[in-house]
C-alpha cells in the first residue's frame, strides 16, 4: 500500500471510533502513529471516504456512510439503500474477468454506480474505475468476485424502483 492509502485507511479507522470531533483531532491522532499529515490533506481523505459531520453518542462528530442511517431509519447503511437503488433503476450486466468484475450499464450511469460502490465499502473490493457504461470493480481475489457478484446480484432483486421507494416521502 502506497502512502497515500495507508493514510487514508488510517484516517478511516480513526473516524470509524467516532471519537474525533476536528480534523486538527484526527491530524493528533494521525501524528501518534507516525504518520504526518495537514489538515488540507485529511480533509480531503475525509471527502474521498464519503465521511461527514454528524450527531453520535450525543455529540457532533465524523461519521463514515456505514454510520449513516439508510432510508426510513433503517439500520443498513445509507450508502448500501442508495446502491440498492441504482441497481433496481438501472440495467445492469455483470460479467466476470477474475480478478476484475465488469460491469455494463446504461451511456453516462457507470460513474454514479461505481461511485455507490465506492462509498459502500463491499468486502473483497479493492477499487472502482468507471468509463461512460463500464466499470471494473477490482476484487481481492477469485472468492470476493464471486462474493460480490452474488452480493450485487442480491441487491438488484431487492430494489424497489425510484417511483415506489419515494412514495409517500414528502422530499
Amino acid at each position: 500500500m502506497n502512502a497515500s492509502a495507508t493514510r487514508r485507511e488510517a484516517v478511516r479507522q480513526l473516524v470509524a471510533t467516532g471519537r474525533f470531533h476536528t480534523q486538527g483531532e484526527i491530524v493528533e491522532a494521525l501524528a501518534a502513529r507516525g504518520i504526518v499529515a495537514t489538515q488540507a490533506t485529511v480533509s480531503r481523505d475525509l471527502a474521498a471516504l464519503g465521511a461527514l459531520r454528524g450527531s453520535r453518542r450525543g455529540g457532533v462528530a465524523y461519521l463514515l456512510p456505514d454510520d449513516v442511517l439508510g432510508a426510513n431509519g433503517s439500520l443498513e447503511p445509507a450508502s448500501m439503500d442508495r446502491l440498492r437503488r441504482l441497481l433496481g433503476d438501472l440495467p445492469l450486466i455483470i460479467d466476470a474477468a477474475p480478478p476484475l468484475l465488469v460491469l455494463r450499464t446504461s451511456p453516462g450511469a457507470a460513474h454514479v454506480i461505481a461511485s455507490a460502490m465506492d462509498l459502500t465499502f463491499l468486502p473483497g473490493v479493492v477499487g472502482t474505475v468507471a468509463g461512460d457504461d463500464t466499470i471494473f470493480v477490482a476484487c481481492r481475489g477469485t472468492a470476493a468476485l464471486d462474493d460480490l457478484r452474488g452480493r450485487l446480484e442480491a441487491l438488484r432483486s431487492t430494489a424497489l424502483p425510484l417511483a415506489d421507494a419515494t412514495e409517500g416521502d414528502p422530499a
